[in-house]
């Protein structure tokens, strides 16, 4: 008995393979790569950075097919990129599409104005958009100690300056002497050093060794998370004393006088009850 093999037509093949595909993503739960209308990654919706740095925005859009995306400014309904056309201008913002269906938004040196809803759109009837939420997280910035500082001539000085409620240490941290930024001496006279001081805070260190008269003025800092603080130098030419010091001086040499002044009534007063006698 001779076998014949009859090809099935092509209606049932594609029913086969319809059929396999429902029992592999189970059965009126298609996977989303098998629906044919565009949709949304899972890209997360909230973003927190620290002013200054760069925040991102991952829209990633499947099926996109010929549909346009685009991206909105939630705030006052300005558009930033329709497709990969720019809108506005402001060179901190980039579109980053080095993908099929990637439209990510890059936002740098960020502001606290920044904060608010920014609006991935697929111009899709209805419309579907994406929402994301920037948090834009400002530090504070202040100089430790006296707002006023006076040093002798020659001495060594260290300015601390403290930037709190950081998410990370600030990329750099400037320092300004009467407007003008200070640079690193070849020499090592002047020296800025930034660290950590903890999980939300950070020291800025400017050494100045030796400290000359022309090394007084105004001194600021300043970090890339923006604010500012400014502690002013008085170099004095010469010996200076503590105020404490100065006090004690002060209170040594007035006890004498007060001394001399008491012995002198006693003397007087010996010498009259003496004229009296006689």
């Amino acid at each position: 008995m001779a076998w014949v093999l009859v090809r099935p037509p092509g209606d049932f093949i594609l029913f086969f393979l319809s059929f396999l595909c429902l029992i592999i993503n189970g059965v009126g739960n298609p996977s989303p790569q098998y629906v044919s209308k565009p949709y949304f990654g899972d890209e997360t919706e909230g973003v927190v950075v620290q002013q200054g740095e760069v925040a991102f925005f991952n829209c990633h859009v499947h099926n996109l097919a010929n549909q346009t995306v685009s991206w909105m400014r939630q705030q006052d309904g300005y558009p930033i990129y329709i497709g990969k056309e720019k809108f506005i201008n402001d060179d901190r913002f980039e579109l980053i599409s080095n993908k099929i269906g990637e439209y990510r938004l890059r936002l740098k040196f960020s502001k606290a104005e920044d904060a608010g809803k920014f609006e991935c759109q697929v111009s899709t009837n209805p419309m579907i958009s994406k929402i994301f939420s920037l948090t834009v997280v400002v530090p504070s910035v202040s100089v430790n100690g006296d707002t006023e500082k006076h040093v002798m001539s020659g001495s060594p000085v260290h300015l601390e300056c403290t930037i709190s409620n950081c998410i990370k240490k600030p990329t750099y941290v400037f320092w300004y002497r009467s407007g003008a930024r200070l640079v690193e001496e070849a020499n090592g006279r002047v020296q800025v050093r930034t660290k950590s001081a903890g999980d939300s805070t950070a020291v800025s260190i400017l050494s100045i060794e030796p400290v000359r008269k022309d090394d007084e003025g105004d001194y600021t800092c300043r970090p890339s998370s923006g604010g500012e603080a400014t502690v002013r130098l008085h170099v004095v030419m010469g010996e200076i004393l503590p105020r404490k010091q100065h006090d004690k001086t002060s209170s040594a040499n007035t006890l004498p006088s007060i001394q001399i002044f008491t012995t002198g009534c006693l003397l007087l007063l010996v010498h009259l009850l003496q004229r009296r006698n006689f």
